[in-house]
């Protein structure tokens, strides 16, 4: 966003340019360092990776068998169904083996959509024939200026498109199966950003001066530091708390104002900022993001909100420092005004240190305080604002007891609406509909006459009702994204080129995905995947590989394909959402050129920290209970709720494998 700042001040400075180097310097020593720690761990031909052990063999040959036996089960659909979906739930008995294998047996029986491996009814032609039209169209995605200027939102439908029509010629010519392309369109995360539109919308016009410019006051700040590390921790603690999808979605037109309002010439730091933090605070508990929820869906053992909290709480904090220390190296020029560089940037974070530019800010600051203090005025709360407090107590309590988190958010907008219909019919003012003449007198109001010269009574003035001045300010556009990409992603994933890529790459490392020195590797083509095809389906795809994963396997993947949302733009939906918020109210700057060049270096750096965080404190078992390959001493830690294991130094007492 480049704004044209109408007064001299610091913030009004026009952007700081850097030179090739500077810009994609560090996002290319990251890369290149991930190669080289790889290289060194496994070996340039891989021959460092350990042969399985025992217990892992013994794993393999129990989920084999599982497999086995699921696949000649009888079942009731109907009794199937009745037994219900709630939340974390285990629709089969113990009797038939607990959870089982969804991706066959969940799938046919209640209709949901885990991926249902149909790769081989494809020819070699449509197999590359489909993945070409998806990476033409991730292309288009990404770099959406490069194509017709029809939005992100145009080229998602019309791929999505494109593939249904595509796929049903496959299908006619033998050259692939039927593609069922409502199955691949997950309803519930567009129930979801539905409702927190709808939520956001009605907290935003309620009341001026109420909740919502509340929030927003409280991550102003005339200091450009401290502005983005105020959105920074807002964002990590309200993604940990609610979902980052909610955080991002309420607070981007938020940070696009307060750019506007400090004539910010660059908004890229603060919109980074909100967007990169949503995710890895999303990271921290279950119900952070889709994919966490998705994950305690589909493991095999359950895993409990507290336990994912503590498996994730070190290197969610981890990544949060190495975020934000990124942040403030590399946009130290849009944040410290006049800082000599780094050292002094330091220096004023930790020691108070002022530059000149600095102390302009907050002078400028108090005077527009001093001049207008009505506008700064953030005292009492009025009764608007406590309904909407309680209202959205009520919604975040819902939430955290795990309550459906679609019901929850569109009956929470749904119940603001009336709210705001009852304050705007019987309490705001009536608009004034009075002419005035050119001196400002008011003008007689006209009357009207019929055809016999009597006079006609002037018609009530027209109930313009909530539904239609607000249900037009919802955006229908970010839906219709996410149906597009569902329906690329789906198509994409059917082939089974995604499985068949994780499975080349890991090699040797595949059924010791999560064990030391595989788990980097693994790390590394987990953030291929989830940026290439998204981490929700990547989810899916791994829960089809491998059915009997333990709960530190499933904890592993859950921080890997979180974190690696912040590499691209179209890795994580937050990214995305934030995008398409701020071209929402005019500020287009956050691209995929401008975001890639923080995100692959900081995002490296976040996981690789907190993966070898994870790997050494972890409370989850590296064992499956349910399939039966923990030892006694596994047993007796799980059910005594021990100590956390301490990585491989754990496997010498018996722990894992």
């Amino acid at each position: 966003m480049d704004i044209e700042a109408t007064t001299a001040t610091p913030s009004a400075a026009k952007p700081y340019k850097r030179t090739f180097l500077q810009r994609w310097g560090p996002a290319l020593i990251a890369i290149f360092g991930v190669i080289a720690v790889n290289v060194a761990l496994l070996g340039p031909t891989g021959h460092k990776i350990p042969e399985l052990s025992e217990q892992r063999l013994n794993a393999r040959k129990l989920g084999e068998e599982r497999i086995e036996q699921v696949l000649k089960m009888d079942f009731d659909p109907v009794a199937d169904r009745k037994m219900g979906r709630s939340f974390g739930s285990r629709n089969l008995s113990e009797a038939d083996g607990g959870v089982m294998e969804y991706t066959r047996r969940r799938h046919r029986v209640l209709g949901d959509y885990v991926h249902e491996d149909v790769s081989d009814e494809f020819s070699a032609f449509g197999k590359w024939s489909i993945s070409l039209i998806y990476f033409a169209f991730w292309v288009f995605l990404m770099f959406p200026n490069w194509f017709l200027p029809i939005g992100r939102p145009g080229l998602a439908l019309t791929g999505g498109l494109v593939m249904v029509v595509y796929r049903y010629f496959l299908n006619v010519f033998g050259q692939g199966p039927v593609f069922y392309a409502e199955r691949v369109i997950i309803m519930e995360p567009l129930f979801l950003l539905f409702g927190l539109m709808l939520t956001t919308i009605y907290l935003e016009k309620m009341e001026r001066g109420g909740l919502f410019d509340k929030i927003r006051d409280s991550i102003d700040d005339p200091v450009n530091w401290k502005r983005a590390l105020k959105i920074m921790v807002m964002s990590t603690i309200g993604s940990a708390a609610v979902m980052n999808d909610s955080v991002v979605l309420i607070f981007s037109g938020v940070v696009v104002d307060l750019c506007v309002r400090h004539k910010v010439a660059n908004s890229i730091p603060y919109l980074m900022s909100l967007s990169s933090t949503a995710n890895i605070g999303s990271a921290l508990t279950m119900t952070g993001n889709p994919q966490n929820i998705l994950i305690v869906s589909l493991a095999y053992d359950d895993i409990s909100w507290a336990e994912f909290a503590l498996n994730m709480i070190l290197p969610v904090i981890a990544a949060s420092f190495v975020n934000t220390f990124m942040m403030f190296l590399y946009y130290g020029k849009e944040l410290f005004p006049g800082s000599s560089g780094f050292m002094q940037n330091m220096s004023i974070v930790f020691f108070g240190a002022k530059t000149p530019e600095i102390i302009a800010l907050e002078n400028a600051h108090q005077a527009k305080i001093a001049a207008n203090p009505e506008q700064y005025d953030n005292s009492g709360w009025s009764m608007w604002s406590k309904i909407q407090i309680f209202i959205c107590a009520c919604f975040l309590t819902c939430f955290a007891l795990g309550y459906d988190v679609c019901v929850v958010a569109i009956s929470t907008g749904c119940l603001l609406m009336v709210v705001n219909a009852y304050k705007h019919q019987h309490y705001d003012p009536r608009p004034d509909t009075t002419e005035y003449d050119a001196e400002g007198n008011p003008l007689p109001q006209k009357k009207m006459y019929d055809i016999d010269g009597n006079e006609i009574p002037p018609e009530e003035e027209e109930l313009i009702t909530e539904s239609e001045t607000t249900l037009t300010e919802v955006d229908y556009g970010l839906l219709l994204l996410f149906i597009g990409q569902f329906l690329l992603i789906g198509s994409f994933n059917d082939t089974g080129v995604p499985q068949t890529f994780f499975t080349l790459m890991m090699g040797g490392c595949a059924d010791q995905m999560t064990a030391i020195p595989c788990v980097y590797w693994f790390v590394m083509i987990i953030t291929i995947l989830s940026n290439v095809a998204s981490n929700v389906p990547v989810v899916q795809m791994l829960a089809a590989t491998f059915p009997f994963a333990t709960p530190y396997d499933w904890i592993q993947v859950s921080f890997s394909a979180t974190i690696a949302g912040n590499l691209t733009m179209l890795g994580s939906a937050a990214n995305m959402i934030v995008a398409f918020q701020a071209a929402k109210v005019g500020d287009r700057s956050f691209t995929s050129e401008r975001h890639a060049p923080f995100g692959i270096p900081s995002t490296i750096l976040c996981l690789y920290v907190g993966t070898f965080l994870l790997t050494m404190v972890h409370v989850s078992p590296e064992c499956s209970v349910k399939l039966g390959t923990c030892n006694d001493a596994d047993l007796n830690y799980y059910n005594n709720g021990g100590d956390a294991y301490y990585g491989d130094n754990a496997a010498a007492d018996g722990y894992g494998y």
